[in-house]
């Protein structure tokens, strides 16, 4: 998982680059980087869940294959995308 720190330089650098290519306007700007901090957590939270879901998937199987292998990876991305359906994402 990311650090909070690592997260607050990444969301930091959206909201600059959005505000410099004036795409918007932020009436409270310390407002929206907290949310956009909340939402971003939100987001990756989500993301790791549907990862490790994933991953117990295939290692359930009987014969699963080896990680990082062709037929690891593609299971690996169709499991993924499932449970990120599931979740709403």
């Amino acid at each position: 998982m990311i650090s909070d720190e690592k997260m607050s330089h990444i969301v930091h650098l959206m909201m600059n680059g959005l505000e410099k290519e004036a795409l918007v306007t932020f009436s409270n700007k310390e407002a929206a980087i907290r949310e956009a901090h909340k939402i971003s957590n939100l987001y990756l939270g989500n993301l790791k869940g549907a990862a490790d879901a994933a991953r117990q998937r295939i290692l359930s199987q009987k014969n699963a294959p080896v990680e990082k292998s062709p037929q690891w990876d593609t299971l690996y991305q169709k499991y993924l995308e499932e449970e990120l359906q599931k979740r709403g994402g």
